[in-house]
């Protein structure tokens, strides 16, 4: 009787051990999900009326390989292409004005969902006449 009585404690100490730490034994519950990050090559883009397209890359930090990219605030007549790399959800940026494009300054907004969360980054576009090519502007440092 002493035995089963001894053994019976064993399982209630072991019971009690595992309602603290929780089954898993660590006590740590659900791993924390790492969060995603964009950010972009060069903060302004200038893009010619009906000119040729200008290009920004993308980096986007994600547990998954796949991302949707979408803008808002783009002005009337300006498109963005994006085209990922073959292995995770950074990529290339294309933009285009058309010749009817309004030329000026706008500060529009890229959104990016991937694996389940939301980033987002904030950029200045410049769409100018259409005398200039395209291109990406880099202050000096």
């Amino acid at each position: 009787m002493r035995g089963v009585k001894q053994a019976g404690r064993g399982v209630l100490a072991l019971a009690a051990a595992m309602a603290i730490t929780g089954c898993g034994g660590s006590g740590g519950g659900m791993v924390p999900m790492q969060q995603i990050s964009v950010s972009l090559s060069a903060s302004t883009v200038v893009v010619p009326q009906g000119g040729m397209p200008a290009y920004l890359q993308i980096n986007i930090k994600s547990t998954s390989e796949t991302a949707l990219v979408s803008f808002e605030a783009l002005p009337a007549g300006v498109k963005v292409t994006y085209a990922a790399s073959d292995t995770n959800p950074s990529g290339l940026l294309t933009f285009t004005a058309t010749a009817s494009a309004s030329t000026g300054t706008t500060m529009p907004i890229i959104m990016v969902n991937s694996a389940n969360q939301t980033a987002m980054v904030k950029f200045t576009l410049i769409v100018s006449a259409k005398s200039m090519t395209g291109a990406i502007y880099q202050p000096s440092t």
